[in-house]
């Protein structure tokens, strides 16, 4: 039998990216909730039923995020 080989270790930027993703990821959360909040806002009626309003909702908060998080905010 063959021992099955091992997988290398990664590499110094791949440990980078996965730590900024997971990073980033998790200082996303308050802007994901404010997104679910007002998506119940909308269901309890309120907040408007219109997409014109939702458009305005996530663009403020995607510009907050960009402000907010720099380099580590998600590409919207």
């Amino acid at each position: 039998m063959r021992p099955t080989p091992l997988a290398a270790p990664p590499d110094g930027a791949a440990v980078a990216r996965a730590a900024a993703h997971a990073m980033s990821t998790l200082l996303a959360l308050p802007f994901d909730a404010a997104r679910a909040q007002y998506g119940t806002a909308v269901q309890w009626g309120l907040a408007p039923r219109s997409m014109l309003a939702a458009r305005d909702v996530e663009n403020t908060l995607s510009v907050l995020e960009k402000l907010t998080l720099g380099p580590l905010a998600r590409a919207c």
